[in-house]
């Protein structure tokens, strides 16, 4: 089978496994560039079904991209409460700021103006191309990468641009849409990363696989400076609080808890007060 060949079978084989599994959800229903860059920011290191529950519940409060971009970045950090990753937040909100400043409010539809958005990378930027314009690019997430490398890459994992540039080919014209979603949706069901799926339709294509290690395995969580940012950033949400109380219910030495606030507030995810307490809140 020449490689042209097997790249047509892959698409036809893909196509025709996805008309019974497509799986429903509500960024899907849309094409407004806003809500699909709100769910690919949520979805970023965040289970799906974690996000099928925040997104409503964000859109609710901030319906549109001149209502976020208006709002405080306090009530954006106490909407996206749970999902953890504040910087997410932060970021989806100086992109919303940034279209409103540069585009006067209208989304951009160019591969580099998005990419010049805030936490915007070739994935993201791809996606909102694909699923928001129609365009026809792929999305290299760690689902499409997996396929793809089991299918095509056997010997060895080509870097992102490779991989984007060869997708890109694949896709037929006018179906970038339906063709990322096809690819997620095999990805996070069958062609999974651990216990591959016997009823994979690409196995007549890749033959046996073992599981799929990508990236290095995450440092422990409990007790990482990511937790307990995460913990400050949830008191604060409650309501303001000092140093020497946030320490204190963290059970943190004065050094630890001043450097975890140092990086929130470099990174302006919190502010403090002027008054005789010293009081550190949300922005």
């Amino acid at each position: 089978m020449t490689k042209e060949e097997k790249q047509k079978q892959f698409t036809q084989i893909l196509f025709r496994w996805h008309k019974t599994h497509y799986r429903p959800m509500a960024w899907r229903n849309t094409h407004d560039p806003y809500r699909i860059l709100v769910s690919e920011i949520m979805l970023q290191q965040t289970q799906v079904e974690r996000v099928r529950e925040k997104y409503a519940e964000f859109l609710k409060k901030f319906p549109n991209i001149r209502t976020l971009a208006a709002s405080p970045l306090g009530d954006v950090l106490r909407a996206w409460s749970g999902l953890g990753y504040n910087r997410r937040a932060k970021y989806l909100h100086e992109a919303a700021k940034r279209i409103m400043l540069y585009h006067k409010g209208k989304f951009p539809d160019d591969i580099d103006e998005l990419l010049a958005l805030p936490s915007v990378g070739i994935s993201t930027a791809a996606a909102v191309s694909a699923f928001a314009f129609d365009r026809d690019l792929p999305m290299i997430d760690t689902n499409v990468r997996r396929i793809l490398v089991r299918v095509f890459f056997k010997d060895a994992i080509p870097t992102d641009k490779v991989l984007y540039a060869f997708a890109q080919l694949m896709i037929p014209k006018g179906k970038g849409r339906a063709w990322n979603y096809a690819m997620l949706d095999l990805g996070a069901t069958l062609c999974t990363a651990r216990n591959h799926s016997k009823e994979c339709p690409m196995d007549e294509l890749h033959g046996f696989v073992e599981d799929f290690v990508y990236k290095k395995p995450q440092k422990k969580f409990l007790h990482s400076d990511r937790f307990y940012r995460g913990r400050i950033v949830a008191q604060l949400i409650v309501g303001p609080s000092t140093k020497r109380n946030l320490g204190k219910s963290l059970g943190l030495s004065a050094p630890r808890i001043d450097a975890l606030l140092g990086g929130l507030f470099r990174e302006k995810l919190i502010i403090q007060g002027k008054d005789r307490e010293q009081l550190i809140h949300l922005p």
